[in-house]
């Protein structure tokens, strides 16, 4: 019912297919064990079966949302599988054990993907002081028109874009930047569009694209710079603390 709607030229859809494959086989693994070891009729089958629905239910929620639970939920299914992959393993189930090792291989390949900025941008929303904030003041231009926000998460080609301004998922959009006394263009595109609570910025997943020589050599340096610069403002900031 899902898949048809999947279009697994995009990383976001990727992800889904493995949540969904990760499903599949577990539920395969957890009936499978049930019937090797004859519980499938016992009360805590049922019990166990329904709590493990409800969890992937949630899980899948919170994917498709963007949650940050996606994470916590994340850690549970991954000791759940490992347990799962020990246990069948220590008994002599090993083609019950395989199957968790995958999903488990497949948790973690759709961990890595979702981790980018684009979906969950690592922003500091307790840092206040914006002298200690880890993001880079820019102007963005969308459609002929500029826009001051700021960059920061800069990983993967990726970066969080914060910005007032209202624009749509997959538009086009271009970071002009100051950087140690240079002034250059990085073209980007909005992927994922995340609005916080009222008087907050709004937090773009933008990718930037265009990789030419020029384009790459700006992206490393503006991401060399940004990794330099947050790490000079939490020395800063903890100097400041101390005193």
């Amino acid at each position: 019912m899902l898949l048809p709607r999947l279009n697994l030229q995009k990383s976001y859809d990727k992800v889904k297919f493995l949540t969904i494959l990760q499903f599949v086989l577990v539920l395969i693994a957890f009936f499978t064990e049930a019937l090797v070891t004859n519980s499938m009729f016992y009360f805590s089958f049922i019990i166990q079966f329904g709590l493990l629905l409800a969890v992937f239910n949630f899980y899948y929620n919170a994917l498709s949302n963007l949650y940050y639970s996606y994470w916590n939920l994340s850690f549970v299914l991954t000791v759940y599988y490992l347990v799962g992959l020990i246990r069948n393993f220590a008994v002599g189930y090993p083609m019950i054990g395989i199957l968790f090792c995958i999903s488990l291989a497949f948790l973690f390949m759709a961990c890595y993907i979702v981790s980018s900025p684009i979906y969950f941008p690592r922003v500091h929303w307790w840092e206040y002081d914006f002298r200690f904030r880890a993001d880079i003041r820019c102007w963005v231009e969308i459609d002929d028109q500029q826009y001051r926000g700021r960059l920061s998460d800069l990983r993967r080609g990726a970066a969080c874009l914060e910005l007032f301004q209202q624009t749509i998922v997959g538009h086009p959009v271009q970071i002009h930047l100051e950087v140690l006394n240079q002034n250059f263009t990085l073209h980007a595109e909005v992927r994922s569009k995340r609005e916080p609570i009222i008087g907050r910025s709004i937090i773009y997943g933008i990718k930037f694209v265009n990789f030419d020589l020029e384009q790459k050599q700006r992206l490393k340096l503006l991401t060399n710079y940004w990794r330099e610069s947050k790490k000079i403002k939490i020395r800063n900031k903890f100097a400041s603390i101390e005193k």
